[in-house]
């Protein structure tokens, strides 16, 4: 079985938690590009494209290819999903099951925006109709211990549906235009 961690990080905090995650459940990592957000202008960019709600044009690398099951991570921006994992999961009909989600943010607050996001995402899922099994880590420079933990409780979560064997999904290629 082939579990793939799918994450979106612009300053490297939600790839260093994926690859926490990925050393306790044993799921490889692909990471979503996003030229639009480099450079010096990068976080002028993610402002407006939050109030436009501009989806960015994204590519993997490397390709997710055929897997078993996935689980996707991205900072949250303005109470909502990082719009680069947005734009990859419109496509969540041709991406393998997505059994988890985990999220890294600053702080806590008014959260209530990714509640369509993680909706979509538990009809895509490997168990349609049940919540998405959510991990939230707060500040995870600052807390890597509290991060671990909070990483084998979502891994001991997933436990059961990482080891459920499924017929293999093929998966779409994404390219920057």
């Amino acid at each position: 079985m082939r579990t793939v961690i799918l994450v979106y990080s612009r300053r490297g905090r939600s790839l260093a938690m994926a690859r926490l995650l990925s050393a306790k459940c044993g799921a490889e990592i692909r990471e979503i590009n996003c030229p639009r957000y480099d450079g010096p202008l990068g976080r002028l960019r993610v402002w407006g494209d939050i109030i436009t709600r501009r989806l960015p044009e994204i590519s993997v690398t490397p390709d997710i290819g055929p897997a078993d099951l996935l689980i996707v991570g991205a900072p949250v921006w303005a109470g909502q999903l990082a719009a680069p994992l947005r734009r990859a999961l419109q496509q969540a009909e041709r991406l393998p099951p997505i059994v988890g989600v985990f999220v890294t943010r600053r702080r806590m607050g008014f959260s209530t925006l990714i509640d369509p996001d993680l909706e979509a995402l538990t009809k895509a899922g490997a168990t349609p109709n049940k919540p998405m099994p959510l991990l939230t880590l707060l500040r995870p420079e600052h807390h890597v211990e509290r991060a671990r933990k909070g990483i084998e409780v979502f891994c001991k979560t997933l436990a059961p549906l990482l080891e459920r064997r499924v017929a293999p999904a093929l998966t779409l290629s994404f390219r920057a235009a």
